[in-house]
């Protein structure tokens, strides 16, 4: 049967090891799809391809071949097989539905033509059916054969933890790796060291070359003492145990309570937050706050950074009309909002300046303004109120309370403080504020 017009054509195989000379190899399907429209006289405009699984929706061939049954004059899609367009039945027929809207057949080569009526979808129903069930197998297939392996000891990588060789499918233990594992989870235990100069002691001691970052990894790792994962044991529970309490304890001191500007100063140099970084020296821990670049261009002393801000904020109790300059300042932040009022919307409905419908709009948009613009003002006077209870609170709670509110505290290139704002308000200087004049 001849045919005309332009066709694309779709290819795909599972995985990287299908690219060889069986039927379901990318160039030997190409190949029957390009004497494909040859034989009907179609010309072959594009032909797309994929290496990928069948049940994934976002294949860059795929995504491909949509857009050209879309944007361009295709009247034909021809297939291998329609499994290669999908293995899901979900998939498939939201591909079969795209090509109808589009007035494109589909023509498989190892299935009947596929038309529009209500058979063929019955048969595309079917097809993708047995495709998905296929699918489905596969995984199960995949499936028991990880539990077989699991109860034959076998590992089910060949890439093992340090401390491990890999060798006929199991892990052994490493006559010359294990003992480093096992000393460093002894002497993480036992002393007051971190992963950095834990590394360097074990380096030293075993003539080795380890990262801290592998020495963190290895510390972290259930399989030294998970024998369920047929990795032989070289890990006492407990001591995994104790090792993961004192990892957790070290988390929980660096969440930075006492440091309570910590994420709130501004780099003058790049911009970014400065973060909080400790110096430990014999007998005395220095605390700043500094830029976290490759190359640091900028740090302060936590203890001089947090004095300088903390009288500032503390000064401005001194401003007699603290709270009515804040909320001054505070509305300035806020949109300006239509000026229009309810009335003069009926009076130019009543003239025939604004349609029905405009008017319902143009009033439905004003109410949901005031909303806005009403809500907006309770956040502000609520932030305010969280600001004053902040100054005035007599509790050990107060710097946590200021470090809630911040936004950002803005520094100069010589370690001044010449801006700071706060989160509802992100635009407007609290330093403003000293000496403002309600007048301004």
């Amino acid at each position: 049967m001849k045919f005309s017009g332009q066709a694309v054509g779709y290819c795909r195989i599972s995985t990287d090891k299908q690219l060889g000379s069986d039927h379901y190899s990318l160039a030997l399907q190409d190949e029957i799809l390009r004497k494909m429209a040859v034989q009907r006289d179609i010309r072959l405009a594009a032909v797309f391809t994929d290496v990928g699984s069948g049940s994934v929706s976002s294949r860059t061939g795929l995504e491909q071949l949509r857009e050209a049954i879309e944007r361009t004059n295709v009247q034909w899609l021809l297939v291998y097989r329609l499994n290669r367009l999908a293995r899901s039945l979900k998939l498939l027929l939201g591909i079969f539905e795209l090509c109808q809207k589009n007035n494109v057949r589909i023509i498989s080569y190892m299935e009947p033509t596929i038309t529009d009526t209500a058979s063929g979808r019955l048969q595309l129903s079917m097809f993708g059916a047995v495709a998905q069930f296929e699918r489905s197998l596969t995984l199960e297939n995949q499936a028991n054969a990880l539990v077989e392996k699991k109860r034959q000891g076998e590992v089910l990588s060949s890439r093992v933890p340090y401390g491990y060789i890999y060798r006929e499918k199991h892990a052994i233990i490493d006559l010359e790796t294990a003992p480093v594992v096992q000393w460093l989870y002894q002497q993480y235990v036992c002393s007051d060291m971190g992963y950095r100069r834990l590394t360097a002691v074990c380096n030293q001691h075993f003539g080795i070359n380890l990262k801290q970052a592998h020495v963190a990894k290895i510390l972290r790792n259930e399989r030294y003492t998970d024998s369920e994962t047929n990795y032989p044991s070289l890990i006492d529970q407990t001591l995994f145990d104790r090792a993961k309490a004192k990892r957790l304890d070290q988390r929980a001191k660096k969440t930075h309570d006492d440091a309570w500007l910590h994420g709130k100063l501004v780099c003058p140099v790049c911009g970014r937050k400065l973060l909080v970084a400790a110096v430990t020296k014999p007998k005395q821990r220095y605390r700043y706050y500094r830029c976290h670049q490759k190359d640091p261009t900028f740090s302060i002393r936590g203890e001089l950074i947090e004095q300088m801000v903390w009288q500032i904020l503390m000064s401005l109790t001194k401003v007699s009309n603290l709270k009515m300059v804040m909320k001054t300042k505070a509305d300035c932040q806020l949109p300006r909002i239509s000026e229009v009022t309810p009335a003069e919307l009926i009076v130019q409905l009543e003239n025939g300046s604004l349609t029905s419908q405009q008017y319902i709009q143009q009033a439905k948009q004003l109410k949901d303004t005031k909303q806005a613009d009403t809500k907006r003002k309770q956040e502000v006077q609520l932030a305010i109120n969280q600001v004053l209870a902040a100054i005035e609170s007599p509790t050990t709670e107060l710097m946590t309370v200021w470090q809630s509110l911040l936004d950002r505290v803005e520094l100069s290139s010589d370690k001044l403080v010449i801006g700071i704002y706060m989160k509802q308000w992100p635009t407007a200087n609290l330093l403003e504020m000293k000496g403002a004049n309600l007048d301004e």
